[in-house]
């Protein structure tokens, strides 16, 4: 997986956690008051998955969009100080970088609860001529990368004939897809990876917590007839995850780890980041989800936005394979 080169293709949020220890109750509320002392901002949603696919050996090329204001200056700093080349990502006046705020409380050395979650949100609207300018990004930086991802959080940035652009030009290369709320908008792809949710919600169904199996089934069948895509891997949060390919019987992997986890802050992005690298270095759909799955369990052993490595991914397989024996 090392050295792969992945465009990452979507909405780069900021992930902002502001922490506090508790102080008092407020004499206005009863809420609690917290004395903050920590602020972080850090890269969410498509730049969570440039992340992840960089720690874990990858190399990422982002396109995308981000407003010029502090949320977007901070986010371009910390790419630019991994490494990342940033002349892909448009800096417009007229958007603001989207922005999830999470409040946190507890002591500075324990376990900290999320109290609040706002978002500052903003949609972009994309000139013919932006449109035309991505198009060419794109068509140039799949002639030359081993696979494409593609971060859909509804900001504006991903368009339906820009994914098309994408697997147009991939010639057989991996194009994954995360959508949360327009899945069915970009078939063509490769693969996709949803959780059960979204997927239920894009065919027109419901799962009730997994518990029926059959329609899961179902729900998979509708997404690849739909997508015209490869394969299906979704994720079920404590019950693992379930792949469904062309080719063979599906698979389903139990949870790695344990089901009591830390915060399922950009799980998502992390399984998705593993799942496309892996593809791009030649493994099977099978093979690749194991590595998102490893991946997917770590993470959410972390608190905040995380990531993933190689050594722990490695860690990881070689703990399993010493419990198996």
């Amino acid at each position: 997986m090392k050295g792969k080169l992945i465009v990452v293709y979507g909405d780069i949020v900021a992930d902002r956690f502001i922490y506090g220890t508790p102080k008092r109750i407020s004499r206005e509320a009863p809420v609690l008051i917290l004395r903050q002392y920590r602020d972080d901002v850090l890269l969410g949603g498509a730049g969570n998955a440039i992340n992840n696919i960089l720690t874990l050996g990858g190399l990422p090329v982002p396109v995308s969009v981000l407003g010029n204001d502090n949320a977007g200056n901070s986010l371009v700093e910390q790419l630019t100080a991994s490494g990342i080349d940033c002349s892909a990502i448009l800096r417009a006046d007229r958007y603001h970088t989207a922005t999830k705020t999470r409040i946190l409380g507890g002591m500075p050395h324990a376990s900290r609860q999320q109290i609040v979650r706002f978002d500052n949100e903003d949609e972009l609207v994309m000139s013919e001529e932006e449109s035309s300018q991505f198009a060419t990004l794109l068509r140039e930086q799949i002639s030359i990368c081993h696979a494409a991802l593609v971060s859909d959080y509804g900001y504006g940035v991903v368009h339906t004939n820009l994914v098309a652009t994408l697997t147009q030009f991939a010639h057989g290369k991996p194009v994954t897809l995360d959508s949360r709320y327009n899945l069915l908008n970009y078939p063509g792809v490769t693969a996709a990876t949803p959780n059960e949710e979204e997927a239920a919600a894009a065919a027109g169904t419901s799962l009730f917590n997994g518990e029926d199996e059959d329609r899961l089934y179902d729900v998979a069948e509708t997404l690849q007839e739909s997508l015209d895509c490869e394969s299906i891997l979704i994720t079920r949060g404590s019950r693992g995850m379930a792949l469904f390919a062309r080719e063979g019987a599906p698979l389903f992997l139990p949870v790695y780890g344990t089901d009591q986890v830390a915060d399922v802050t950009g799980a998502g992005d992390t399984v998705i980041a593993t799942f496309t690298l892996a593809l791009a270095a030649g493994a099977s759909y099978a093979e690749a989800s194991k590595l998102a799955n490893y991946g997917g369990g770590i993470v959410v052993m972390k608190m905040g936005t995380a990531t993933v490595s190689n050594d722990e991914l490695a860690h990881a397989i070689e703990r399993d394979e010493e419990l198996a024996e």
